[in-house]
């Protein structure tokens, strides 16, 4: 009985240490994942990612972080539609208790629709960044780049203001809107600019 009661504490120190240990490292593989993307080797980010995937009893809550870091590599290679999959993936598994990645996740969803002049598909990508988190001012700083390049400049400056007043100093948006109301005299009556 004494040794069972000896050998269950063992267990239990043992189990906790290995939690706490998981919770401390849970960093380095994302770290790595960087650094490989940094220096193009694709093949290696990808196995750096998706190490927490492989290790749900101790990473469960990296999975978005894991995905999210897939997406990166994928987007980085090109490869678009398969980018735009593991960023749902990430917003599904957003589980991490401190690192939200959803906003981040829609953002490059959003830059993806950008890049391919998908413009209606990336404002509602950046309206989903805002709605996961409402002080992103790059989502509603492209947002309202997204808007101005469907044409809707009413909403770009509304975005490029609320962009301004969360510490976004770019200014390409406001730049690009004051152009369109010097030719025209009014935001919302110049002719859609690429």
């Amino acid at each position: 009985r004494r040794y069972k009661i000896i050998l269950y504490f063992l267990v239990f120190n043992f189990l906790c240490a290995t939690n706490a240990f998981a919770l401390l490292d849970n960093w380095s593989h994302w770290n790595l994942g960087q650094e490989a993307l940094k220096m193009r080797d694709f093949k290696r980010a990808e196995v750096q990612f998706s190490y927490y995937l492989k290790h749900p009893e101790m990473h469960r809550h990296m999975f978005g972080i894991a995905y999210f870091g897939r997406g990166l590599t994928f987007q980085k290679m090109g490869n678009y539609g398969r980018a735009i999959e593991e960023y749902k993936m990430a917003i599904e598994n957003d589980l991490h208790p401190t690192a939200k990645i959803t906003d981040k996740a829609y953002m490059n969803i959003g830059a993806i629709y950008m890049k391919n002049k998908a413009y209606q598909d990336a404002i509602k990508a950046y309206s989903k960044a805002i709605e996961s988190n409402s002080m992103n001012g790059l989502a509603h700083y492209y947002l309202g780049l997204a808007y101005l390049r469907d044409s809707q400049y009413e909403k770009a400056e509304k975005e490029a203001e609320e962009a301004k007043k969360l510490g976004v100093t770019f200014t390409v948006l406001s730049d690009e809107l004051n152009k369109i109301k010097n030719n025209t005299g009014k935001t919302g009556k110049a002719q859609k600019t690429d």
